[in-house]
């Protein structure tokens, strides 16, 4: 009796040291030792390739190329950072990967980028500003690091040049492209297929005597019309949606984004125009016309939208003579 009272008292014993649980161990990642070296070039295709140059431009411009790497073994595991550059020349941009490794590429291009994008102590900030906040420095190289990344290149928000602040539309024509799972070979190419990633607004008065036109797009700086100009056009970047599946550079990606005007009149008086939520298509160009009146309150909006690549998105006509609201109407 003793002695399976002893059996039994070890027998707990064992048990109340496994926690009553049976130990899961997680999966053996392994890495290559000693992996091959390849050199692989670098290039864009798809909507980015629509940018007009000019047949004697230097191979060095004021385009920001901002290009980000991750690695992971390719027995299994996750994404990890493992290279970033900042370029100004899209030529000749190479990168030494290792064999035994797959390759996630993602990359951000912002036309005229070096007089868009706030510069400090000779870095540029987001959205090529690194994952401690740092500022990027053009390199025309690759820079490999594990802990430093460029975090915010797959998203909107951007610090514009005069404006310290995030903007999570700013004023910048934006590209944006990514490829995963890429094994290296010898003498291997990558080729990023851009999508653009912003849309064009273009606002036209009518009846505008004197005094300016201010128009506010959320999260945005500001437009003006001043008298006696009649319209301002620019181009804006989307926010975009935080994860991993890019969807703005869906060819039917959209964001409604509430957008307000007031005319601001020389004697110093505001006159409130219109307040509407707007929805604004990828590359597509939304043109706005706004009928000025004195009597202007917040009034009707009607929208047709036309599939033309950022030459028309959209037509909105604004008339502040009456005190009708009748809404947003779009086209089918």
């Amino acid at each position: 009796m003793r002695i399976l009272f002893s059996i039994l008292s070890v027998l707990l014993c064992l048990y109340s040291c496994s926690g009553g649980n049976s130990i899961i161990e997680e999966p053996t990642i392994e890495k290559p030792t000693n992996p091959k070296e390849y050199i692989v070039n670098l290039g864009f295709s798809g909507e980015i390739t629509n940018i007009e140059e000019s047949p004697l431009s230097r191979a060095v411009t004021n385009d920001l190329y901002g290009i980000q790497v991750y690695s992971k073994p390719s027995s299994g595991g996750e994404y990890k950072p493992y290279a970033y550059g900042l370029f100004d020349d899209k030529a000749n941009i190479n990168i030494k990967l290792l064999e035994g490794y797959n390759y996630k590429f993602e990359c951000t291009m912002i036309v005229d980028g070096k007089n868009k994008i706030h510069n400090y102590n000779g870095g540029y900030s987001m959205p090529f500003s690194l994952s401690m906040g740092e500022v990027t420095v053009i390199q025309r190289a690759f820079i490999y690091s594990s802990s430093s990344y460029m975090n915010n290149i797959a998203y909107g928000a951007s610090v514009e040049i005069g404006n310290s602040g995030v903007l999570y539309h700013s004023k910048t024509d934006r590209y944006y492209g990514q490829i995963s799972d890429y094994n290296p070979v010898e003498n291997g190419n990558v080729s990023i297929n851009m999508k653009r990633v912003s849309f064009g607004l273009k606002v036209i008065t009518e009846g505008l005597t004197e005094g300016r036109i201010k128009i506010t797009l959320k999260d945005a700086s500001d437009l003006y019309i001043t008298y006696p100009n009649i319209e301002v056009q620019d181009i804006f970047a989307f926010q975009g949606t935080y994860g991993p599946d890019a969807d703005w550079i869906s060819d039917t990606y959209s964001e409604t984004i509430p957008l307000s005007m007031s005319w601001e009149k020389s004697d110093g008086a505001v006159v409130p125009l219109v307040t509407k939520d707007i929805t604004f298509k990828r590359n597509k160009l939304t043109t706005i016309t706004v009928k000025v009146k004195d009597n202007s309150i917040n009034n009707g909006v009607d929208v047709s939208q036309e599939n033309t690549p950022m030459g028309d998105g959209g037509n909105i006509t604004i008339d502040t003579s009456n005190g009708t609201d009748t809404g947003v109407t779009p086209n089918p």
